[in-house]
Order: structure tokens, then sequence, then C-alpha cells
């Protein structure tokens, strides 16, 4: 009888520790953000901008497709930022990221977010 009833207890533990770990919301987030950009991007100037864009924080990954003959190109950064829950916590600063591609001589135009 003792064996039947240590059984119902740790199966009843592991099904609400299970259903617990599964509605408890995740602290990270992921986050891409696209920014379609014009003007002038040489090769080398292309690897520097992606490398800048990694040193941001919460960056994971930033990779530029670019188009010389058209002169535009698109920006994608993927963050892995805390979710933000209360006035004092930050986030990713996307005023930073428009300053650097500002710096490069070259004009953000559309920015887009996705959070998966």
């Amino acid at each position: 009888m003792s064996i039947l009833k240590l059984s119902f207890f740790t199966i009843l533990c592991f099904i609400s520790l299970n259903s617990f770990s599964q509605t408890e919301p995740a602290n990270n987030v992921i986050k891409q953000y696209h920014y379609t950009f014009s003007g002038d991007l040489s090769p080398q100037l292309k690897t520097e901008l992606e490398k800048s864009t990694m040193q941001l924080n919460f960056a994971t990954e930033a990779k530029i497709k670019y188009k010389a003959e058209s002169k535009t190109g698109e920006l994608f950064l993927f963050t892995k930022e805390r979710k933000i829950v209360s006035e004092g916590d930050v986030g990713f600063d996307v005023v930073a990221l428009k300053k650097l591609i500002l710096s490069y001589h070259i004009t953000p135009q559309e920015l887009t977010i996705t959070q998966n």
C-alpha cells in the first residue's frame, strides 16, 4: 500500500512540476532588427559595419546584404534581450543602431522589428 502511495505522490509531483515549467514565462526574448539603407558601401566597410554592429549590447548575429549596382542594402541584426517587465529594465538601443549606420555615411530607411 505504501508503494502505491509513493508512486502516486511521485507522479503527482512530476505532473505539477512539468505543468509549472511550461507556464513560466521566458526571461529572454530573441528579436530580429531589419534595417534597409541606401548609400555607397565598399566590401571592406560592409565587413567593418557587421563587426561594429556585433559590438552593440545584446547583439548575437549581424549580417548585411548589399547590392552595389543599386547602392541599397539590408542589415539583419539578431538580439537576445531580457524581457522588459518594469520601468527600469533596459532593452536594445535602436537609436545606437541608427547612429552606427549613419556613421558609415549611409542612409537608414525602414526599420522592422520582429520577435521570435
